[in-house]
Formats: structure tokens, C-alpha cells, sequence
């Protein structure tokens, strides 16, 4: 696979240039080039990071994601959520980063190379004769604003982390008792009525007075205060729009199929039937050992006259969905199976039966009956795709190209965008009221969720001047520079403009005061044994919750009514819904979870043992935190921007 490599001192000398940096691991801080001048946003115990980093690795993953799904708007996802979400996962690595550098763990020569000869971006960047296109590469690295030392830092980085996390991931056990117990427990099934009492119900029987509302308005003034807007000019130079308009000659996308129809037909497929002896992870003992000697003997048995293997898998394997088919497991591509059962059916040859391989299901006895290569896919089906990677790279190019004028005229005819607009022929959009946290609308979160954007529209130069901004990078590959045209300073709003709302407000709360009320007082005579409705609300039907089955009953009903202590029954409890009312739960009996096929049971392990092991992780990240003092300097934003109302 790499003979092309070996044979290429061109490429070899390239490998080499990223191996410089590779083995001296230094995390985050360490092998980015960022400007130091930038703003701190997150800061730990021996390094920070910037708001430079932060963007810059936004901006990787918006690329990332335009490179595996050419057709998604990505504009979509450049939010402010999606961007703390990014700040987030920076944080995760540059703790784990420090761990290493305090374990003074490095990612072996030998690792490094791998990963680099291994890595699909790498890869896909070969010609049909596996040649690496190393000028495409370094272009391609150079828009992203990295060079071939940082790239493969990160690979080494990627590596260091993995060995940090190992750890955890390998010694996270449940076996199939503990999963059982914790399961069922919390797959319990609970007996229930449920009385609702809607605030709704109770709005006719609130009087409100003026002065009740004008007391409500100046109790809680800093709700009803409109934020500091400013309505803006705009333009954005999009990379995604430049590919809209960029030409493809049909001969570049036939050529293209024909260098690269090999690659983009995917990989090979398998098929094997498989024994499998249940064992669970970690067991010893007598028992345990009988079931090893029980596979060596039908390792033997199968060996010896490989035409008996289906009828030994119907006879002994103990897989359910496959043993009645005399184990075959039908075609699959790598990495459909778990690790080791993966990695020795694609490392065998057709016919060939593997020895015991163990994985968290048990023992595996393989037989590898048959390789499918991959279809070649017909030009026709793969036209459409090509097109548009061809597109984005040239996009991509004439982005790069195109940037710098783009900068230049908003800065240098900084009153006005008419000149960029004219010049390079985009479109000046206008978004109207952007607060200091963000858009008045859902249509303008993707270009004003950005905080850097939202920072330089409310400076002063900004604000007072009238002046463009400086060009900024939002993520997406898009640059923005804009305009504000008005500005209207934050204010409390008067009572007159918000009584109705104040009103509202107060009568919604004492809805929901007296529908709490009435709750309570029907608790008591249920309790005392009451079979009365009040306020003609009466305990609903008898029902069976639990927290895997969707049902009438609201989920956090539900949370709540299996959360409560019922060793006594009937077990009561209540939910105070806030303006939407109050409820009274009543659990009247427990039923046992039902019992679980095995295959279900099996999966439900694999399943149990994988969250506990994220636990164990993310208790692993939080215990950093508190050790590297990690701090993150920006306030996390709100789900969904709202308007102040």
C-alpha cells in the first residue's frame, strides 16, 4: 500500500519535513502559530487559549464538514452554540494536553509515520498511483492558515491524547450481572395516576389590579429594558458562493474519474461465519476455563475439516443471530465490527479460519469465506460529486486570492462598501436591531452569532465614525466587513409601552400561585384518603411509566414519578410546572422490567460498559479542570437567541 512512498524520495523528504516537530509533543499551545496579541479565552495552569485559536479551529471544523458533505449549508452550523461547543472541546484537549506534558508521555516515531502514512486527508490527496500531490497539500494547509509542522503536530497531539484517554477506555468492566442489576433498576416499571391542575383554569378567578402591575413593573424593571441596537450594512465574501459561479471543463471531471475511480469506489467488503462462546470480560475460574477448552477443541475440530464449520456453528455457537445460518454473518466493511474481531477477519485470506479471538462478546472461532472488492462506481453516479470537490478546491484558491482585495478596499475606503460591493460584485445585505448578544432574527444568527463581529460593530470607531469594520473572519470561509447606519442606546421602556405584557405576566404568576395551591390542598385529601376531585381536577387512570417507553404521561412527570422513594405504597409526590400549572403523582405498584433476549442483553453490556467509560472520562476532564485551575473567560450563549421583548 505504501510502496509508492518508499519509492518516492520527493514524498519520503515531505514525510520527513512533518516528522520534524512531531516528537516533541507540546499540546495546544505548543505547536500553534497564532498571533500572542490576540485575547485569552480560556485560561489553565501553564497555558491559554486565544481567541485566535478559538476561530481557527471553528474554522477547521466547518472545513472539515464542507469536505465530507459537499451539499451541507454549513452557515447552518456556525452558531453561537455550535462555536462554544468548539471553545469547549479546545478546553477538553488542552487538559488533557497538560496531563501529557505532566506524564511526559510522546507519540512514538513509529506511530507518528503511521498516522501520517494512514491519514485519509493525506490519502485522498493521492493519484490513482498513490502518489501524494505534496504542492496540493501544502496550498491546501496554507488556506487553513497551517503548515506542514502543525499538521503533523496534531497528528502526534491526536496520538499523545489517545494514550492520556486509553486508560479509561480499557478498563471500564460490566459484566452482564452488574449491567443487569442497574438496568433493570432503572428500566423499573411503575403503576401511576397523575391529577393536572392547569394555571389555565384558574386565569378567570385572578383580579389584577393597576397597582398591582405598576408595583410588578418596578420589582422587576431589568425585564423589561430594551438592549442597546444597532441596525448594520453588510457584505460577505463567501467561499461557498464563489463555487457557485466557478466553470468545470467536462474533460478536467472525466480525467479526474479516471486518476482517482479505484479510491472513490470505497473499500472492500468481507464475509465470515464466526462461533461465538459467551465469556464475559475479565472472568476466571473453573467455568471459565471449561469454556476456553471448549474453544480450543472446536478450534481443533474446525481446522482439522474446515466443511464442518456451519454445522459446528449451528451446534455450539452461542450468537443468536447467526447461528442457525451456521455463523455466517453476511458481507460488511471494515470497522462494522468490534475492534478485534475487525481486525483479524481483514487480516486473513478467503478460506482461511482465524484462531480464538476474545472481544467483550466472548470467544470468536472466524472463518473468512469471501471477498467482495469495491463496484467501481460508473462516472455517471460519480459526476455530480467530483464536480463539486473540484469546485471547492478551486473555490478555495480563488477565496485565498480574492481575500486580501477584499480586506484592502474596506480598509482603505473605510466610509463607505459601495467600493468593495462595486469591485468584486457581491450584494450589501442589511440587518436590522443586532444586540451586543446577538441578531433580532433566526435568518441573521448565521453571520451575527459571531462575537468577533459583534465586538466591532459596537466599537466606538463603529458606532460614532460610521466606519467599515475591519474584514473578519466569521468561519465557513467567509469574511465579513460592516457598516452600522443607526444606533440606538439601551433603555428601561416605560410602563405605558409594556403594560400589557406586565399584566400578562403578573396574571400568568398568580395563575399558576392559586393552581400550586389547589394542588397542595388535594395532596392532603388524597392523602388522608379523599376520593373527591377538587376544583374538579381528580386523579387520572391508572398507567404503567417507565423511563424507556414513551407514553401520555410528560417526560418530566415521569423523571420525577420514577425518581421518588416507593418503599412504601402508594408512594405520592408532586411537580411544581411553574406557569403551567401543578401535578400530583400517585404510585401505586412496581412492576419488574420484562426479561431481554440475549442478543439484546449482549448489546446492552457493550452499551453499559461504553457509558460508564464515558463517565469515567468525563469525571477524568472535570477532575482536570479543578487541577489546572481551567477557566473559560466568555459567557456560554443562550440556546436560541431571543428578541428582547
Amino acid at each position: 500500500m505504501f510502496e509508492t512512498i518508499r519509492q518516492s524520495k520527493i514524498v519520503m523528504v515531505f514525510l520527513l519535513g512533518l516528522l520534524v516537530v512531531a516528537f516533541v509533543f507540546v499540546g495546544v499551545s505548543g505547536y500553534s502559530s497564532f498571533n500572542d496579541k490576540s485575547p485569552t479565552v480560556v485560561e489553565l495552569d501553564g497555558a491559554t487559549i486565544t481567541q485566535a485559536q478559538w476561530d481557527q479551529a471553528h474554522e477547521a471544523e466547518i472545513q472539515k464538514l464542507r469536505e465530507s458533505m459537499p451539499q451541507l449549508d454549513v452557515k447552518l452550523l456556525d452558531t453561537p452554540e455550535a462555536r462554544y461547543a468548539t471553545l469547549e472541546r479546545l478546553l477538553q484537549d488542552e487538559l488533557v494536553a497538560a496531563a501529557v506534558r505532566k506524564q511526559r508521555i510522546v507519540a512514538g516515531d513509529l506511530a507518528v509515520q503511521r498516522a501520517l502514512r494512514d491519514d485519509p486527508w493525506l490519502n485522498a490527496r493521492r493519484d490513482a498511483s498513490g502518489n501524494l500531490d505534496v504542492k496540493q497539500v501544502r496550498e491546501e494547509l496554507a488556506i487553513r492558515g497551517m503548515s506542514d509542522e502543525t499538521y503533523a503536530a496534531q497528528l502526534a497531539y491526536a496520538l499523545a491524547q489517545a494514550q492520556v484517554a486509553q486508560g479509561l477506555q480499557t478498563t471500564g468492566l460490566a459484566t452482564r450481572a452488574a449491567a443487569k442489576a442497574t438496568l433493570d433498576a432503572y428500566f423499573e416499571r411503575r403503576q401511576v395516576q397523575v391529577a393536572l391542575f392547569d394555571a389555565r383554569q384558574f386565569t378567570g378567578a385572578v383580579t389584577v389590579s393597576d397597582a398591582d402591575v405598576q408595583t410588578f413593573y418596578e420589582d422587576n424593571k431589568t425585564n423589561f429594558k430594551a438592549p442597546e441596537t444597532v441596525d448594520v450594512a453588510y457584505l460577505v465574501l463567501d467561499q461557498a458562493e464563489i463555487a457557485k459561479s466557478i466553470e468545470i471543463n467536462e474533460a478536467d471531471i472525466k480525467a479526474y474519474y479516471e486518476q482517482n475511480k479505484s479510491r472513490l469506489s470505497g473499500p472492500e467488503e468481507r464475509r465470515a461465519s464466526h462461533i461465538l462462546l459467551n465469556l464475559d470480560k475479565g472472568a476466571t475460574g473453573d467455568a471459565a476455563k471449561a469454556i476456553e477448552e471448549k474453544a480450543k477443541n472446536l478450534l481443533t475440530q474446525v481446522k482439522a475439516d474446515p466443511a464442518r464449520f456451519a454445522q459446528l456453528a449451528k451446534e455450539n455457537s452461542q450468537d443468536p443471530g447467526s447461528a442457525q445460518n451456521g455463523g455466517d454473518l453476511g458481507f460488511f466493511g471494515p470497522g462494522a465490527m468490534v475492534q478485534a474481531f475487525n481486525d483479524a477477519v481483514f487480516g486473513m485470506k478467503k478460506g482461511e479460519i482465524s484462531d480464538i479471538i476474545r472481544t467483550d462478546f466472548g470467544l470468536h472461532i472466524i472463518q473468512l469465506t469471501d471477498v467482495k472488492s469495491a463496484a467501481i462506481k460508473p462516472y455517471a453516479e460519480m459526476r455530480d460529486t467530483i464536480l463539486a470537490d473540484l469546485r471547492s478546491s478551486q473555490a478555495a484558491r480563488k477565496f485565498a486570492e480574492v481575500a486580501e482585495s477584499f480586506s484592502n478596499v474596506v480598509y482603505e475606503q473605510a466610509d463607505s462598501l459601495e467600493p468593495a460591493a462595486k469591485r468584486l460584485g457581491l450584494t450589501i445585505m442589511n440587518s436590522k436591531a443586532v444586540t451586543r448578544q446577538g441578531p433580532s432574527s433566526e435568518a441573521d444568527v448565521a453571520i451575527w452569532g459571531n462575537p468577533k463581529l459583534l465586538e466591532a460593530v459596537f466599537a466606538g470607531d463603529a458606532i460614532n465614525k460610521k466606519l467599515n469594520t475591519a474584514a473578519i473572519d466569521i468561519g465557513g470561509s467567509r469574511l465579513v466587513s460592516a457598516r452600522v447606519t443607526a444606533h440606538q442606546a439601551a433603555r428601561t421602556r416605560d410602563l405605558a409601552e409594556v403594560k400589557d405584557r406586565v399584566k400578562a405576566l403578573l396574571t400568568a404568576q398568580k395563575a399558576a400561585e392559586r393552581a400550586a395551591a389547589t394542588g397542595k390542598e388535594a395532596l392532603a385529601k388524597w392523602r388522608d384518603g379523599g376520593t373527591d376531585s377538587v376544583a374538579n381536577v381528580s386523579l387520572g387512570k391508572s398507567v404503567t411509566v417507565s423511563r424507556d417507553q414513551a407514553g401520555t404521561v410528560a417526560p418530566n412527570l415521569i423523571a420525577e414519578a420514577m425518581r421518588v422513594s416507593a418503599k412504601q405504597l402508594p408512594a405520592w409526590t408532586t411537580v411544581d410546572q411553574g406557569l403551567q400549572g401543578f401535578a400530583v403523582i400517585k404510585i401505586t405498584a412496581i412492576e419488574k422490567r420484562p426479561e431481554t433476549e440475549a442478543s439484546q442483553a449482549a448489546r446492552e453490556v457493550q452499551q453499559f460498559t461504553q457509558a460508564w467509560t464515558g463517565a469515567e472520562l468525563k469525571a477524568y476532564l472535570e477532575s482536570l479542570k479543578a487541577r489546572f485551575n481551567a477557566k473559560i473567560l466568555v459567557p456560554k450563549p443562550a440556546t436560541t437567541p431571543v428578541a428582547a421583548g
